[in-house]
C-alpha cells in the first residue's frame, strides 16, 4: 500500500506535468492562432494593395492616357492631367513606373510629329518653289505683255488685274514656305520705306482702302534689301488683316521713333478682346516653324508669319494699341541698324547705260512712253486704271534715242519685239532676284 504522502506528492507532480503541458499547448495554440491572424491581415491588406494598383492601372489607363493624348497628341489647351489616384502610391514604385510611361508616351509623340512635319515641310516647300517659279515668269510674260500695249487701254488694265491675282498668289505662297521654316523666296535691292508701303498695299484684294500718308522726310528712307521682302510680306499679312475686319479705311502711316521707324497700320474695324489680343501676342511671338500636325484653322496664320520673320530678321511687330478710330492698332518696328543707303550715283549710271545699250540695238518708235518717270520720284498715289498700284521700276527708264542713232530698220516687227521683250525683260530683272530654289537669306 503506497504512501500517503508519497501519493499526494505524484499527484502533485502529475497535476503539475499536466497544468505545464496546458500552458504550453494553450501557448502554442494562441501563438498559433496570432499568426493565424497576422495572415489573414495580411492577406486582407495585400488584396486590399492589388485591388488598389489594379484601380489605379484601370486609372492610368482610362483616364490619364486620354487626357495626356488630348493633351500631346491633339493638341488641346487647358486639358487637365490627373495623377494618381491613390494617395498612398505616392513615390512608389507604381508611381515611377506612370511617370516612366509619360515620359515615354511624350517622347514618341514628339518624335513621331517632328519626323511627320519634317517631310511634310520639306514635300511642301518643294512644291512651292515650282509653283513660285512657274508664277515669276507668268508675271514676267505679263509684264514683257503690258509694254507692248499703252496705259490706259482696256487690254492693258486686265492685263495689270491678272498681275495683282499672280501677286497675291505670291504672297500665299510666300506665307506657306515661311511657316516651313524656309525664307521668303525672293531677294531685293535696297528700297524705301514708300516703295515697301506700296508694295505691300498692292498684295491685297482690297488696296483701295488702304490710305497711305506720305512724308518724304520718312517715305524716301532706305531699307537694307535684305530685310525688304521680309518687311514687306509682314506688313502685307498687317494691312490685310486690317482690311479683313473692318469696313471703312486702313490708314498707314511711318513715323520716326528714337530707336529707328514704324510703321503704323489703323483701322476703324472692331477692337479685340482681352483673350484674342492674347492669343495674337502669342502667335506674334511664336518663332518655331509651323507644326503641320496641329494646324487647325489656317486662316488665322497671319500672325504666325508675322512672328516668324520678326525674330528672324530683327524688327518687332504687335497689336497690343487701340486705334483713334477705334479700331486695332498694328505696329512694325524697324531698328536703325536695318536701314539701308540704296544705290550710288555710280551704280544708277551704270544701270541706266546698260538700259540704253540694250534700247539702243532696236527702234523705239513710241509715243510720249519714253519720258515715264522714275519710280523714285513718283508721287505715292500713282496708279493705273481702277487705282491698281503700278509694279514699281527699280531703275529710271531711258530716254529714247535719236531717229537717227538707230541703224535697225523701224518696218522690222520681228526685232522690234525682240527689242522690246529684252528692255521687259532688264527691267522686270532689276526688280527679282534668287527666286528659284530655297537659299538661305544673307
Amino acid at each position: 500500500m503506497l504512501d500517503p504522502q508519497m501519493t499526494a506528492a505524484l499527484l502533485g507532480a502529475g497535476f503539475a506535468a499536466s497544468s505545464a503541458g496546458l500552458v504550453v499547448q494553450t501557448r502554442a495554440k494562441r501563438a498559433l492562432a496570432a499568426r493565424c491572424t497576422r495572415l489573414v491581415e495580411q492577406r486582407e491588406a495585400d488584396g486590399t494593395h492589388i485591388a488598389a494598383i489594379e484601380e489605379e492601372a484601370r486609372h492610368f489607363a482610362e483616364v490619364t492616357m486620354p487626357a495626356l493624348v488630348d493633351v500631346l497628341a491633339r493638341g488641346h489647351r487647358g486639358v487637365p492631367v490627373p495623377g494618381l489616384r491613390q494617395e498612398q502610391l505616392v513615390g512608389t514604385a507604381i508611381d515611377q513606373a506612370h511617370q516612366a510611361v509619360r515620359r515615354l508616351l511624350k517622347d514618341a509623340i514628339g518624335i513621331t510629329r517632328e519626323q511627320i512635319g519634317r517631310a511634310a515641310r520639306s514635300s511642301v516647300r518643294d512644291v512651292i518653289d515650282e509653283a513660285q517659279t512657274r508664277l515669276h515668269r507668268c508675271q514676267m510674260t505679263i509684264i514683257q505683255e503690258m509694254n507692248h500695249h499703252p496705259d490706259g487701254t482696256a487690254y492693258h488694265q486686265s492685263l495689270m488685274n491678272i498681275d495683282h491675282l499672280v501677286t497675291q498668289a505670291l504672297h500665299t505662297l510666300q506665307r506657306t514656305r515661311i511657316l516651313t521654316g524656309s525664307w521668303p523666296g525672293a531677294q531685293r535691292a535696297d528700297c524705301t520705306v514708300r516703295e515697301v508701303v506700296e508694295s505691300a498695299r498692292g498684295r491685297i484684294n482690297d488696296y483701295l482702302r488702304v490710305n497711305y500718308t506720305y512724308d518724304p522726310g520718312t517715305g524716301e528712307t532706305w531699307l537694307e534689301g535684305r530685310i525688304v521682302e521680309p518687311v514687306t510680306v509682314a506688313l502685307t499679312e498687317l494691312l490685310s488683316n486690317a482690311a479683313a475686319y473692318s469696313d471703312g479705311k486702313v490708314f498707314v502711316e511711318v513715323q520716326a521713333v528714337q530707336t529707328g521707324y514704324c510703321i503704323v497700320v489703323d483701322d476703324g474695324g472692331l477692337n479685340m478682346n482681352p483673350f484674342q489680343r492674347e492669343e495674337a501676342a502669342r502667335k506674334l511671338a511664336q518663332h518655331e516653324v509651323l507644326d503641320v500636325t496641329t494646324v487647325q484653322d489656317t486662316s488665322q496664320l497671319g500672325f504666325m508669319v508675322v512672328g516668324r520673320l520678326a525674330r528672324e530678321y530683327g524688327f518687332a511687330a504687335d497689336v497690343a494699341s487701340t486705334s483713334p478710330y477705334g479700331g486695332v492698332r498694328a505696329v512694325l518696328r524697324i531698328p536703325r541698324e536695318l536701314f539701308g543707303h540704296g544705290p550710288t550715283d555710280e551704280e544708277i549710271q551704270a544701270d541706266r547705260d546698260a538700259a540704253v545699250a540694250l534700247t539702243a540695238q532696236v527702234p523705239l518708235d513710241l509715243e510720249p512712253r519714253a519720258h515715264v518717270q522714275d519710280d523714285r520720284t513718283a508721287p505715292v498715289d500713282a496708279a493705273g486704271a481702277g487705282g491698281l498700284p503700278r509694279r514699281r521700276r527699280r531703275v529710271p527708264l531711258p530716254t529714247a534715242p535719236a531717229p537717227d542713232s538707230v541703224p535697225a530698220p523701224a518696218d522690222d516687227p520681228d526685232t522690234f519685239s525682240a527689242g522690246l521683250a529684252r528692255l521687259a525683260q532688264t527691267i522686270h530683272d532689276t526688280e527679282t532676284h534668287n527666286t528659284e530654289g530655297d537659299q538661305p537669306h544673307a
